[in-house]
């Protein structure tokens, strides 16, 4: 394994020389950036799924008191937690499915 990789190496910088011989490039496209919102009710996506502060807390992995917070304004979700929060607001079966491995 350490032989394949210090040869890997020695590729790269052949390959960063400009000799295009010594490696190959793969090109990644990339998709458009998703939008995703600045700020999103959980207390309303809360009460629209019918669930108390300790149900949704413990259903989607939040702690409770971080829920709390948010949900009185002392706090705000960061990004990653506003697009999981944006997921759990159009499919939350489909989260609840895939929390439990299914």
């Amino acid at each position: 394994m350490a032989k394949r990789l210090i040869q890997s190496l020695q590729e790269a910088v052949e390959y960063a020389k400009g000799n295009k011989a010594q490696g190959y490039e793969t090109k990644i496209k990339v998709s458009e950036p998703v939008e995703i919102p600045d700020m999103i009710d959980v207390q309303s996506l809360r009460k629209c799924l019918h669930m108390s502060q300790a149900e949704f807390a413990a259903r989607f992995g939040f702690n409770l008191n971080t829920l709390r917070n948010w949900e009185h304004g002392r706090r705000h979700p960061d990004k990653a937690v506003l697009a999981y929060l944006c997921v759990i607001s159009k499919n939350p079966k489909l989260v609840e499915k895939s929390l439990r491995g299914e």
